[in-house]
């Protein structure tokens, strides 16, 4: 197979396989550098390993976008982060899915993300959370009263979607 076919290859089958189960779990790292181990073997000699001689160009220069100088070939961590934020999404947006109640680790780079992304405009109020949602031009209430946000209980505010958990 040429080196065409084989980044056909490692873009289509072995970067879609740990899609399906990074829309639920996160991978360890020590997981990611497995698959990338192998994609990586695929990609520069065709089987299943290859050493660190046999690669022309480094792992994360390949991994860059196209019109970036890569390859296209996706960053399995990074992906990984997106898929938890689009399970977020679908938690606030659609909480009465039966879903949304399945708890999904949510690493806190990710919800920093989420949160720096998503500003909320409140309707009934029903997906939107008081203390911790962007509602206020863009502000948390958090922000503007931090003193009366320290003196409420835990208990009472709400960090994720309601099946969300933060590693």
């Amino acid at each position: 197979m040429t080196k065409a076919g084989r980044l056909v290859q490692v873009k289509v089958v072995l970067t879609s396989m740990p899609i399906y189960q990074m829309n639920a779990l996160e991978f360890p790292p020590w997981t990611v550098r497995a698959v990338d181990k192998l994609r990586r073997g695929l990609l520069w000699k065709g089987r299943k390993a290859v050493n660190g001689g046999h690669c022309p160009v480094a792992w994360p220069s390949v991994c860059l976008p196209r019109d970036l100088g890569g390859l296209g070939i996706h960053n399995l961590t990074t992906l990984g982060w997106a898929l938890r934020m689009r399970w977020l999404w679908l938690c606030k947006t659609q909480p009465d899915k039966p879903w949304a109640m399945f708890p999904v680790a949510v690493h806190g780079n990710v919800l920093a993300l989420f949160d720096i992304s998503i500003t909320s405009v409140v309707g009934s109020g029903a997906n939107t959370l008081f203390w911790h949602d962007r509602w206020i031009h863009g502000q948390r209430l958090s922000d503007f009263a931090p003193t009366l946000f320290t003196a409420v209980p835990r208990r009472i505010e709400q960090v994720n979607c309601p099946g969300g958990t933060q590693q």
